[in-house]
Order: structure tokens, then sequence, then C-alpha cells
């Protein structure tokens, strides 16, 4: 039987801290809808049970980079395959909707353009106790910053990036954006027969990809962001392949609360860009995607180096 939604997400630690396991229960336990989880783990240490899911699939080997898009695209082909559901919400495992009618109002939204985001507002909340919390007690925490969907800041006539002084503060060490390009995106899968996430941002951001690729926006994104001309290219092909023609990015109304593991500065999200661009980094050239996982073709490289480095310094398990 084909749900009207699934969700959908990708679990990777394979630094084995804490905090994504913790994140992962609450994540789950206020989902509210069925759910495909893709574990990947390098060394076949693997945190997640058969039962953290209802549909668990793992994913062995491949190196230590970002992982994240490429697990997607797996759990998406299975989803497709199976014929599970209408609609697949992508979905972070440290989110949690305010709401627990998120699921019918993203696919209302979805009813209308073929790609939303499931939310209008992300809470980023401060750093809790590992004790277990409900709904309503994840809701009264103060958040340390809140800003809006970029999906939703983008419909009130904002560009994809921005200067406004608020969200420059809320954008630490990075070229400050509208709003949240990521956290929980919905898809109809029948409206975008060739629908794949990008996966060549091998230390991060295939969400912003994702949602400039989508609104018309890769030049603007190409010149705010380092991408060396093979990386450039490699996405533009990405997206004539996999992308609708016409822009069309929708939203839902709503609350998500982003659950903390590790801080903003941690992230260095401007600098991440540095481990690339300056390497002229080329995903063709320097990344095998031959199997489940990606891994680089230069095994003993400064490239693969550079990036284990960088989610190593992020402190975020």
């Amino acid at each position: 039987m084909t749900a009207p939604l699934i969700a959908l997400t990708s679990y990777y630690n394979p630094f084995h801290g804490q905090r994504r396991r913790r994140n992962y229960d609450r994540f789950r336990r206020y989902l509210g809808v069925p759910l495909v989880a893709v574990e990947w783990s390098p060394d076949g240490r693997f945190d997640l049970s058969a039962g953290d899911a209802d549909v668990m699939l793992r994913v062995n080997g491949g190196d230590v980079l970002w992982q994240k898009e490429r697990l997607l695209n797996r759990g998406l082909a299975h989803i497709r395959e199976a014929g599970l559901a209408r609609d697949v919400a992508i979905i972070d495992a440290d989110a949690v909707f305010a709401a627990a009618d998120w699921a019918e109002r993203t696919s209302a939204a979805l009813d209308a353009w073929p790609v939303v985001q499931c939310f209008s507002r992300a809470d980023y909340l401060p750093p809790l106790p590992a004790q277990s919390h409900t709904r309503a007690e994840l809701l009264a925490v103060e958040p340390e910053r809140s800003m809006p969907s970029l999906a939703y800041a983008l419909s009130q006539g904002n560009q994809v990036f921005t200067t406004d002084p608020v969200m420059v503060q809320t954008w630490v060490n990075a070229s400050p954006l509208s709003g949240n390009p990521g956290l929980a995106t919905a898809v109809r899968l029948a409206e975008l027969p060739e629908f794949k996430l990008y996966e060549g941002n091998i230390v991060g951001g295939g969400d912003l990809v994702l949602m400039a690729g989508i609104h018309g926006a890769l030049d603007d994104l190409f010149l705010h962001r380092h991408f060396s001309p093979g990386h450039r290219a490699d996405v533009l092909a990405w997206a004539a392949r996999c992308l609708p023609s016409q822009a069309r990015l929708g939203w839902a109304e709503g609350r998500v609360l982003h659950l903390w593991h590790g801080t903003m500065e941690a992230r260095r999200l401007k600098q991440r860009q540095l481990v690339l661009g300056p390497r002229d980094y080329d995903p063709q050239r320097d990344v095998d995607r031959n199997g489940d996982a990606l891994r680089f073709k230069d095994p003993a490289g400064e490239l693969k180096a550079a990036v284990e480095a960088y989610l190593v310094s992020r402190d975020d398990a």
C-alpha cells in the first residue's frame, strides 16, 4: 500500500559521539509518519538497530567525507522502487516539528509546488540535558536563534543571499542567507521522475545547492561561494539532469526545532568551501561514485586529509 507521505533521513556517526544518537531518538519519537533511515558506517559499526526505523538501510565502507546526499539518494531510489509513498519528506535527524500535523500541511503544499520546505520558521535550541523531553517541553525552550526557511524568505521577495544585519549575525562565519536552506524538504515523486540530491559537496552544503538550483539561482551561488570550474560544471550537469526546468519552490506553514549538536562557530560554514576551491576540487576527477558510499580516488591525497580534518573539527557528533 502506498502511503500519502513518508519521511526519509540519513544517519552517520563515524566519530561515535553521543549527541547524534540522542537527537535521532527525539526526532523519531515525534515524527508521526513512517520513516526510511539510511545509516552509513565506514567501519561496519552501526549505531541504529532495525527497529529504529520502519525501513532501515545500511551502507558500509567509503571514506570519511560528507556522505549525506549519497545516502539520501539511495533511500529515494528504494522508496521509488518499492512504491512506498506519493510524497517524500527528506528530514535531518536533528529536527522536531512543533505541530503534529506537519505532514498534512506539507502534502497540501505539494499540491501547489513539486518541492517544498516543510516549515516556515526554524528555531535553534540550546544544549539540552540528556534525559527525554516531551514535545511540549521542547517547545517551551527558548531558542538560541531563529530564522525563516529559505523558501519562505524567497516567497517574501528576498534573494538567496542577504546583507540584512540580523541574518549576518545569525549566520556566524558564513555568507549570510535569507533563510535556512535545509532541515526538511519534501518532493512529490511523480512530478519529478529524475529528482536526485546533489552529492558532490563533500564538506556539506548540498541543501543550499538544491535550493539555489530549484530557484534558478546557481549563478548567485557561484558568485558568493568558492566553486572551482570543475565543481561548477558538475553542479550544472546535475541540475540539468535532476531538477525541473521551471523554478517552482514552495513552503509549508509551521515551526521546526533544531536540536543542538555543536556550535555554529565550530562548523565554519564559510571556511569549509576553502577546503575544496583552492585545491581545484573536481568531483568527476576526485571522487569515486561507483560504490554504495563515496570514496576518494586518491586514498593518500591532500584533499582526503583536508576533508577529514574539517569534519573532525566540527565537533558535532
